[in-house]
């Protein structure tokens, strides 16, 4: 994936995220204290770093798994 690709899913996900975020600022307003906010923000947080993880992961297996077969069909054609 490119540089200019990861910045943009990066800015459509942030994007994306603001309308959760006028939400919390609304609850904060109205009665929230900046514990649960802090809360509500440490587990989304968590959350977006969950998913990160597991997509890289599965990314580098594809990456992984395409390269193990290219190996093996160069080292067929070598014999």
């Amino acid at each position: 994936m490119s540089k200019e690709a990861t910045i943009r899913t990066a800015a459509a996900e942030a994007a994306k995220a603001a309308p959760p975020v006028a939400v919390l600022a609304d609850a904060a307003a109205r009665g929230w204290t900046m514990t649960h906010t802090a809360t509500a923000l440490t587990i989304a947080y968590v959350l977006l770093q969950s998913a990160y993880l597991v997509w890289k992961w599965r990314v580098e297996r594809q990456d992984r798994l395409a390269r193990l077969a290219r190996e093996k069909m160069e080292e067929a054609a070598c014999k």
